[in-house]
């Protein structure tokens, strides 16, 4: 991995950490959970998505 990948992982995590620390306070209702879960796997969705593009864009090049 490059470098460019390797720190949009670790801002993925912090941001999917700091979404997930948020929903698990008390007061919290199904439906926030619920768009909170969403919100991560579309967030993994979408990195991966960049990560393979950027290779393929590499290998092509």
């Amino acid at each position: 991995m490059t470098s460019v990948e390797i720190s949009m992982t670790f801002a993925l995590v912090a941001v999917a950490i700091t979404l997930i620390a948020r929903v698990r306070r008390p007061g919290r209702n199904d439906q926030e959970r619920k768009q909170a879960r969403m919100t991560v796997a579309m967030m993994f969705i979408f990195w991966f998505g960049a990560i393979l593009v950027g290779k393929i864009v590499l290998w092509t090049s």
